[in-house]
């Protein structure tokens, strides 16, 4: 657009371009997503073969529903924006459109192997009926999380950081430390595992290691790509090495920081669940573990289901940090 149109627009027009314009209530409700809502309810309704034919049977629909009205009420909180409507509704119509199938060909028809996919009405009820076990292994797991990714960033900023500002120091480590991250975490989780003398330890130890070479080596080209003009205004304050180091490099480097939180969560989770299922007697890992050995599916799927929730909250709790406090990006 030209400058002249630019300022050919009225007030009113630049507010339209700014703000988001809301989504009326009619387009909000009716949508593909919420057909499939209201499916999987009236599904539910149907006879069912899973409870005729399982010796288990199939539990309270009422556990499933409140997850379902759960998931509506986040849908129509972020289902308020023209910007994002188009994109919420396809992501819940997906989502409400497998859990219909799963409703249909399990719960009332039992299509599928039944030893190995029980019903999604079984699979939430876990929830209400195991919860202090579930909750319990995640605040093993959240503790471990929490210290483990948080001690390797520190310290992988830290010493990233001045191993990068030396360039004989970038020259002799960087090559060692490519080599050493290119090697996946899971390799040496179980040898990790078996020569700790704890499994916190273990857990801990193989945690930070997971985090802590990918974000040593990000910092060293972090620090090796900050601008030039930058450290020269520095140097002209006749700023010292440590103080340019904390309080221009690193702050500079923040938002690459931020932006790889994501993959580094991921990737502490997936090694810790991998430690947790090979020697823990608590955590996210454990509970599918022990689920899997005595072939209960169910509390297994329920746990598999957890840890991708709790994926995904750790992800909008990210991305909330990153709104609140990176607002410069390059």
């Amino acid at each position: 657009m030209s400058s002249y149109d630019e300022v050919s627009l009225t007030d009113s027009e630049k507010v339209d371009k700014v703000v988001p314009k809301k989504v009326s209530w009619k387009y909000r409700i009716l949508n593909i997503a919420n057909l499939f809502f209201i499916l999987i309810w009236l599904a539910s309704l149907l006879p069912s073969k899973y409870n005729e034919e399982m010796r288990i049977g199939l539990k309270d629909f009422k556990a499933f529903g409140v997850v379902l009205i759960i998931i509506e009420v986040i849908f129509m909180l972020l289902n308020r924006t023209e910007k994002g409507n188009r994109t919420q509704r396809d992501i819940m119509g997906f989502v409400y459109f497998f859990l219909l199938i799963w409703e249909v060909g399990v719960s009332r028809f039992n299509l599928l192997p039944y030893a190995f996919v029980p019903a999604p009405e079984n699979v939430f009820y876990v929830f209400y009926e195991d919860y202090i076990n579930i909750l319990e292994g995640f605040k093993s797991s959240m503790i471990l999380i929490i210290f483990g990714v948080g001690s390797a960033l520190i310290f992988a900023v830290i010493l990233g950081t001045l191993v990068g500002w030396v360039p004989r120091l970038t020259n002799a480590i960087y090559p060692i430390v490519k080599a050493i991250s290119t090697v996946p975490p899971l390799i040496y989780t179980s040898y990790i595992v078996l020569i700790m003398p704890t499994f916190f330890m273990a857990s801990f130890t193989v945690v930070f290691l997971s985090v802590f070479w990918g974000s040593f080596m990000g910092s060293i080209n972090n620090t090796a790509f900050v601008e030039k003009k930058v450290i020269n205004s520095a140097r002209v304050l006749n700023m010292k090495t440590l103080p340019m180091l904390f309080k221009i490099i690193i702050p500079f480097n923040f938002p690459r920081i931020i932006n790889n939180l994501p993959i580094n969560l991921a990737t502490a989770l997936m090694t810790l669940t991998a430690a947790e299922m090979i020697g823990a007697t608590s955590g996210m890992g454990y509970y599918v573990r022990v689920s899997l050995t005595y072939a209960n599916y169910t509390k297994a799927i329920a746990g598999i289901i957890f840890i991708g929730v709790v994926v995904s909250i750790l992800n909008i709790f990210i991305d909330a940090i990153k709104r609140k406090f990176v607002t410069w990006q390059y």
